[in-house]
């Protein structure tokens, strides 16, 4: 298996890093977006199996991650949660341009999931289905985090930080575990998996109060079910997660997060709950298996 890379320029001009990983006839193109503190080069075997299946895969380095950001976890001063949105379009159009007629999969883990629902408000239509993965649950208190990053901005600057706001958003999901050897043992059962996101430079490097403003914004709009009046009902949409992964908020924010969606319109969802797994299912010893559920949902007629 083979990737190409390539870079296109955003709406702003920002430069995107796409990697891509194509297969002869492709069934479709699934569109990747990542994570928080990550980056693509974590999907590399997810996507390399996709594409022995058939399948070309589009990762690609959110704003303000992987090796090339300007500044590592600064998604933008202001408004990042647009600059964002205008990121993905600038990809799904040049995803268009190459593969004209052919199916785009929708395919996002953890704050991808948050991005890739705020999209779908107005792109369902262009995608023959989406997968979300560790999908974080809708939470109320977005708006008062707008309301304190854009404080605390105003002293430290947008591309400072706050210990605050990083036990906010992050603090619940390191007290989940018991008896957890690292801060990071939340992310994985898979303790090889959690040492190399420690070990990574470019992995969980702390999100400026830029950052958690665009994230804020983000999922306040997710949140928001009068953004979703023009979807297209029929999307089917796979909900895949670890049983054990905090991020998700547990059983009931499973359910939150699964109503929100049936609420906003969507008729066609499928929900799987893995047993014994976190929030990064890819990357559990078994990933396999969760490769295999994915696909099968994929090939689905």
């Amino acid at each position: 298996m083979s990737y190409l890379e390539k870079t296109i320029a955003s709406k702003d001009g920002y430069p995107l890093a796409l990697r891509i990983y194509e297969a002869d006839t492709p069934k479709a193109v699934v569109k990747c977006i990542h994570g928080m503190e990550e980056y693509q080069d974590r999907y590399m075997s997810f996507a390399e199996y996709l594409q022995e299946a058939g399948y070309t895969v589009v990762t690609a380095n959110l704003r303000g991650h992987g090796p090339d950001a300007p500044k590592l976890s600064h998604i933008a001063d202001r408004e990042g949660h647009q600059r964002l949105l205008e990121d993905e379009e600038a990809i799904l159009n040049d995803i268009h341009a190459q593969w004209p007629g052919v199916p785009v999969i929708l395919f996002g883990h953890s704050m991808g999931t948050i991005i890739a629902r705020v999209f779908l408000q107005k792109f369902s239509r262009e995608f023959h289905k989406a997968v979300l993965s560790g999908y974080p649950n809708p939470n109320g208190a977005a708006g008062a985090g707008i309301v304190l990053t854009d404080l605390i901005a105003s002293f430290k600057g947008a591309d400072g930080y706050s210990k605050v706001v990083d036990g906010m958003v992050l603090g619940p999901f390191s007290k989940a575990v018991p008896d957890a050897k690292t801060p990071q043992d939340w992310l994985s059962v898979n303790p090889d998996n959690v040492r190399r996101y420690i070990e990574d430079p470019l992995c969980g490097a702390r999100f400026t109060l830029g950052s958690y403003n665009a994230l804020f914004h983000l999922i306040r709009m997710m949140d928001s079910p009068e953004l979703y009046e023009d979807v297209w009902k029929e999307l089917p949409i796979l909900m895949i997660s670890g049983k054990d992964d905090p991020c998700t908020g547990g059983e009931k924010g499973r359910a939150d997060s699964e109503n929100r969606l049936r609420r906003a319109g969507f008729r066609e969802l499928e929900i799987v709950t893995l047993e014994g797994m976190r929030h990064e299912i890819l990357n559990e010893k078994n990933r396999k298996e969760v490769y295999r559920r994915i696909l099968e949902f994929m090939d689905k007629e």
